[in-house]
């Protein structure tokens, strides 16, 4: 009985957390939005302003690597001197974040709220189907946008055209407009360039909200071509599973094993996603040549990656390949411990490949903010385990005798490498979309003078990323978020050349037309070194 009366009351505690935090989250849309409009006081948002300096000194491991204190000093001040009358948080967004970007940390950011719809306009909109901005892929190069891949019911749109404005808006505004709201790591440049592709769609739609129909204008064949696009209803999955069936082949496009990597526990492993509809690890083998394997890396996010690199690298063993390539083009980053691992598969010693980061004092990763992306509804739950995550972090970060503290990461300690590593020929693909844990495993990779990196800059810097924790704290007046990397994790292998990434042995940067055609250059340089080298 008592046992019965004990489970009655932990089901009501746990209804009424439930239904309060509905309560409390279930504010009116059109009363936030009109909220989110309303101007704020010039003395709230210097409060703001003094929050966020506050934060950056408080927490950041390595504030003043690529600016002096008293330069981002100055930055504070300035915004202070010119906020003289009451601004919306957007205009606030842009006075602000370029000072943060001038820190120059790729994973430090600011970002603004934007409009909420209601569930209703949701259900809508899904019934709509595809927007107008998601039907096409686009390219921003040489300060121009352009159409990648056009999925529209607009067929005379080629790949290739160039986007001039929609709806009267140009994308060299846009550009203009938000260029300085984010940084790369460090001095490089390629991050930058490559940023504002996938920001656009973004950055439009908070200039205008979401629309059904949009009015494009394209510049095709030296001559101006007016369009309205509107929302597209998806086609049968039968249709689309038909055209996806037989993807073309060629000596360049590696062909997958005749295995289909499809079942529930395979998804798991290698990190399957619904939405983009690939693998974050897939091994492949070049059409022509099967002693020639791809790993394309597209994360280290997702999936189980110890199981994953096992399976991968007894595959190597087993069909006796003699050439890997590694792709981390495109490679955002992710766990730290995955991107050790598999470093672990591709050396033939033992190894330690971080060093331990440094962090500002003992309990600096208990800041709060760490649940930020978590549904609000397990909160309870994350608070129960919070405080052994306190005394773990606790005890992994050592105070040195220069009064500074470092942690304990994966990584940081010597280790030995795997008896089933890979002792072939090694290609690494890099780009400016390769950032953060891709770059320290390819900082790492640059000390074996056997390995030949081909591509472009890596986004990230070599030397050392501000990442690992990094909690998103939301400014009290305005609504803002800043995002800020609680640890400065630094790769064993360094390079003299400040502030920059990992270089390419190999330069090649794709031109649109090689985006346009699918063609990979830098895989057809591989395949052509592999051919001289063997001739």
């Amino acid at each position: 009985m008592k046992f019965r009366t004990l489970n009655n009351l932990c089901f009501r505690l746990f209804f009424t957390i439930v239904v309060s935090l509905l309560f409390f989250s279930c504010v009116s849309v059109e009363e936030y939005n009109k909220k989110l409009a309303q101007p704020i006081s010039e003395k709230d948002l210097i409060k703001d302003v003094n929050f966020v300096q506050r934060k950056l000194e408080k927490y950041h491991p390595n504030l003043y690597t690529y600016i002096s204190k008293e330069e981002l000093n100055r930055k504070f001040d300035s915004i202070r001197n010119v906020l003289n009358k009451p601004i919306s948080s957007q205009d606030f967004f842009l006075l602000i974040s370029p000072v943060v970007a001038s820190v120059k940390q790729g994973h430090m950011s600011m970002s603004s709220p934007s409009k909420r719809i209601s569930k209703k306009q949701q259900k809508r909109l899904a019934k709509s189907g595809t927007g107008p901005l998601s039907q096409f892929d686009f390219e921003w190069m040489n300060d121009k946008l352009y159409v990648l891949k056009n999925k529209s019911k607009q067929k005379g749109i080629v790949s290739g055209a160039e986007v001039v404005s929609i709806n009267s808006i140009t994308p060299q505004q846009l550009h203009n407009k938000y260029r300085k709201t984010y940084a790369s790591d460090g001095l490089n440049k390629t991050y930058l360039k490559r940023a504002f592709s996938k920001r656009f769609t973004n950055y439009l739609t908070n200039e205008i909200g979401i629309n059904d129909s949009l009015y494009y204008v394209f510049r095709q064949n030296d001559s101006l071509k007016e369009v309205v696009v509107s929302r597209l209803k998806a086609e049968k999955k039968e249709k689309v599973k038909k055209a996806e069936a037989n993807p073309k082949v060629t000596e360049t496009n590696p062909k997958i094993e005749k295995k289909v990597v499809d079942s529930k526990k395979d998804k798991r492993i290698f990190g399957y996603d619904e939405t983009t509809k690939s693998f974050s690890k897939k091994l492949s083998f070049v059409a022509t040549d099967s002693s020639i394997a791809v790993l394309k890396i597209k994360d280290f996010s997702k999936g189980k990656f110890r199981k994953a690199y096992d399976i991968v690298f007894e595959n190597l063993k087993q069909k006796n390949v003699k050439t890997l390539v590694l792709d981390l083009r495109n490679n955002p980053g992710g766990r730290v411990a995955d991107a050790v691992d598999l470093y672990s598969y591709l050396t033939n010693k033992d190894f330690q490949m971080l060093e331990p980061a440094q962090v500002v004092s003992k309990t600096s990763l208990w800041k709060s903010g760490m649940f930020y992306k978590i549904p609000k509804i397990t909160y309870p739950f994350a608070a129960i385990g919070y405080p052994f995550y306190m005394a773990f972090s606790s005890l992994r970060t050592k105070k040195n005798n220069d009064g500074t503290y470092t942690y304990s990461l994966v990584g940081s300690k010597k280790q030995q490498n795997k008896t089933n590593h890979f002792s072939g020929k090694i290609y690494v693909l890099i780009n400016g979309n390769s950032f953060s844990a891709a770059c320290l495993v390819s900082a790492a990779l640059k000390e074996n003078k056997d390995i030949t990196f081909v591509g472009e800059e890596t986004g990230g810097a070599f030397n050392s990323t501000v990442a690992g924790l990094m909690p998103v704290l939301k400014l009290p007046n305005s609504n803002l978020y800043l995002r800020v990397g609680l640890m400065d994790i630094g790769t064993t292998n360094k390079t003299t050349v400040f502030g920059r990434g990992v270089f390419p042995d190999q330069e090649i940067i794709p031109t649109l037309k090689d985006k346009i055609e699918n063609k990979d250059p830098e895989m057809e340089w591989i395949l052509n070194d592999i051919k001289l080298k063997n001739n």
